[in-house]
């Protein structure tokens, strides 16, 4: 008998003997369920993948299935580490034999001689180095072969190998290194993935991939010594320039993925989400070309969410513009962010109007006013962003045109309290405090608010104002194979379809907007979309939020930091930005560009009639009024004819409202002959005063904003005078001079202070007044 017999019967009965010694009881369960140790993948809703979660034990892993193993791969790893795994039982006593022989001779353990099982069973099976501990391995190895198939061990074997850099699994190492499925690797991508788990820290690819390569080529060297590759095979894989790829996919939206690991529950193997990956990388191609732009602005940070209405699934999220920009908080979210909306709120007072009496057509007090406040004494004086105030302002013109003074007055009207709970039906989930804590500056956008509220708010206007909770994962795979889907968030009725097509109807009326906005900038696309800005206070935010009847989109510019932008409003900040990522996002979801099509928007309610009214007064237009447009109304609920104008020999003279003819007067447009004649039966006004201070009123209390430049917090100092002209001091100290039908516009001082106006007579008026 030879010395190797001898030594392979003596490791055959060493085997024997070590059954009655080791206490093994039954498998354990990670042997027959591997499963269990499987990282979670992260897909978008095509099924392209995102992002692969990390598993329990800190791995990346995807299972693969005895019935479908890659032939190439198998035959590389067979070549690589276990030439006679089919005619053995578990154990290789010849491979033992010939490791503990080498071991000996160089007097140190330079060859394990394990089998693919026994490489399987350690993965698997935590155990002491020690002889007790092989012997353990060794008997587990023999015993899972009596329990499963050569095909089972194999892909047993296939999905637990370590390939390094935490990646476990061929598949999950396929695609991390290369790009594509185990099933599509060429021989020379195969030698490579096969060689890598007998060093995986050694072998790393990613740090220089020498060693790596080196072990590549003794690999092919071995499958064609074993007849797995033809002459000609071997030749081709030599010949074959590997390119590793990095694997980006937890960069292109880590956000989203974030958000999605913190929803979905512990031990899911497979997420689909809502994510459209296209669109996202669509998303960030637009941010990288607008990002001199807005760095030139003083913009380091941008965040982006588009919503898909039908579905109420986000496709695209985009929370920084730059994940790795740890110097502006890169990391940061902010879709997810409370900032403050600016105007972006006002939709939802007009909103709420228009579940009142109140439409489009009717007509809104542009003018100075103060409102009581919840605090007593204190006032609150609202102007609008250019300071100029244009007297009756028809709602439609009013909400386009983003005016804040017939906004308050609007919410005035309706009540805080009101909106404050439209806004939380609505889902803005920041919005926890008081309506007497919001006050009248609720609607300008003071609170703060999260960017994907406010998306899946607008949202639910284009539904015709239908809220539903957005949702960001389609299904979900467990571990153990069953497919489960989130539940849908019921519908909730905000507004009526008539007012939530109001709202839409006038935020895309280019038309309406020019006054202010002009036309043909980036708030105008080639099909009709309902678009809204908003600017914060001090230029620290600026949004721009729109929508199709398909998709809304919602764009934020500014820094994390809170430092304020260089002059950026939001139609030149963040206005841009959702330009292009509306383009994109519509022909997403409609499959094609919709230019020249009219009918992106909800259609009008049948309950509603299209009706010419004057353009002034938003009455029922007649001849005598000059300007008329189309308008949309409750059918059977019309108003009443136009009685500001009429015809007057071939002139059309305008008789002002009351409320409006101090305004007319100061602008030049106030005819006497047209002033609206006083009736039998209306009380005449009693006589003006001579001189008398109307702004500030007196004992008012005025708060200073310390976010907010000093410069945009003026008072008007205004005065009902007959004799020009007016001479203003504060304190004592002359501060200007003005005709009666002017404002003089004076920046707010902390402190008591006396106003007093001096006319062309010498006459004097005073009002006192507290500025905190």
């Amino acid at each position: 008998m030879t010395r190797r017999k001898l030594c392979v019967l003596c490791v055959l009965g060493g085997l024997v003997a070590a059954g009655a010694w080791v206490r093994l009881g039954p498998l354990p369960d990670d042997l027959l369920a591997p499963e269990r140790r499987t990282s979670t993948e992260i897909v978008d809703r095509g099924g392209h993948p995102l992002y692969e979660a990390l598993s329990a034990d800190g791995t990346r892993s995807r299972a693969l299935h005895a019935d479908d193993l890659p032939p190439a791969l198998v035959a590389a790893t067979l070549a690589a580490e276990d030439r006679r795994f089919y005619s053995h039982p578990g154990v290789d006593p010849l491979a033992l034999v010939r490791a503990v022989w080498h071991n000996l001779r160089a007097g140190r353990l330079v060859e394990g001689g394990s089998t693919l099982t026994q490489q399987a069973v350690k993965q698997l099976i935590a155990r002491p180095r020690t002889a007790r501990g092989k012997m353990r391995e060794v008997l587990l190895a023999l015993r899972l072969e009596h329990r499963l198939s050569k095909a089972e061990v194999l892909a047993l074997y296939l999905n637990v190998a370590p390939y390094g850099n935490q990646i476990v699994g061929a598949e999950a190492a396929s695609r991390a290194y290369f790009g594509v499925s185990v099933h599509d690797l060429t021989h020379a991508q195969a030698a490579f993935l096969a060689g890598l788990p007998q060093r995986p820290s050694a072998f790393n690819p990613w740090r220089g991939g020498a060693a790596a390569f080196k072990r590549q080529q003794q690999v092919l060297d071995r499958m064609a010594a074993q007849g797995r590759l033809t002459p000609e095979e071997l030749a081709a894989a030599r010949a074959e320039r590997l390119r590793l790829v990095r694997d980006a996919r937890a960069f292109l939206a880590p956000h989203f993925v974030e958000r999605v690991r913190s929803q979905a529950p512990a031990g899911a193997r497979r997420i689909e989400t809502t994510l459209d990956a296209d669109l996202q990388r669509r998303v960030r191609g637009i941010l990288e070309m607008h990002r001199p732009r807005l760095l030139a602005h003083g913009a380091h940070n941008v965040a982006v969410a588009v919503l898909d209405n039908a579905s109420a699934t986000w496709l695209a999220w985009e929370g920084s513009g730059d994940y790795l920009d740890a110097d502006h908080g890169g990391a940061i979210d902010g879709v997810v962010s409370p900032r403050q909306p600016g105007s972006a709120l006002k939709p939802f007072t007009y909103a709420l109007a228009f579940e009142r009496d109140f439409t489009p057509a009717t007509v809104l007090p542009d003018l100075p006013a103060h409102f009581e406040t919840a605090r007593e004494g204190v006032l609150y004086g609202p102007r609008n962003y250019d300071g100029i105030f244009r007297g009756p302002l028809r709602a439609r013109m009013a909400l386009a045109g983003s005016e804040n003074v017939p906004a308050v007055w609007l919410l005035a009207q309706v009540g805080v309290p009101d909106l404050l709970r439209l806004l939380r039906r609505g889902g803005f989930t920041t919005l926890d405090k008081t309506a007497d804590h919001y006050g009248f500056a609720l609607t300008m956008g003071d609170a703060e608010v999260r960017l994907h509220d406010v998306v899946a708010a607008y949202a639910a206007l284009a539904r015709g104002g239908s809220y539903r909770p957005p949702r960001t994962i389609r299904s979900m795979i467990s571990a153990d194979g069953r497919v489960s889907a989130p539940e849908e968030g019921a519908a909730e009725r905000l507004v009526s379809p008539e007012s939530a097509f109001w709202v839409a109807d006038v935020l895309s009326d280019p038309e309406a907007r020019a006054y202010v906005f002009g036309r043909g900038g980036s708030l105008d696309l080639p099909f009709p979309v309902a678009v809204k800005t908003g600017t914060s206070q001090a230029y620290h935010d600026n949004w721009t939020v729109g929508f199709t009847k398909d998709v809304t989109v919602g764009v934020w510019v500014g820094n994390f930091d809170r430092t304020p932008l260089q002059s950026a409003s939001g139609v030149v900040g963040a206005a841009p930005v959702f330009h292009d990522v509306m383009l994109a996002a519509q022909q997403a979801v409609a499959g094609r560009l919709p230019i020249g099509v009219v009918d992106t928007l909800p259609a009008a309610p049948a309950s509603l009639e299209s009706t010419q009214v004057c353009r002034l007064s938003g009455l029922r237009a007649t001849r005598a009024c000059p300007a008329v447009g189309p308008e949309w109304l409750r059918a059977g609920r019309l108003p009443a004819t136009c009685t500001w104008h009429r015809d007057d020999g071939g002139r059309t003279l305008v008789a002002w409202p009351s409320r409006y003819r101090a305004w007319a007067k100061a602008q030049g447009l106030l005819d006497e002959v047209a002033a609206a004649p006083a009736t039998a039966h209306a009380p005449r006004p009693a006589p003006r005063a001579a001189l008398r201070i109307v702004s500030p009123p007196p004992g008012a209390t005025y708060l200073r904003d310390p976010t907010l430049r000093a410069e945009f917090q003026t008072l008007p100092l205004r005065a009902e005078a007959s004799t020009p002209p007016l001479t203003w001091e504060v304190n004592g100290r002359t501060v200007g001079t003005t005709s009666p039908e002017r404002a003089l516009p004076w920046t707010l001082v902390a402190g008591a202070h006396v106003i007093r106006v001096t006319d062309g007579r010498g006459r004097q008026a005073e009002a006192s007044i507290l500025v905190k």
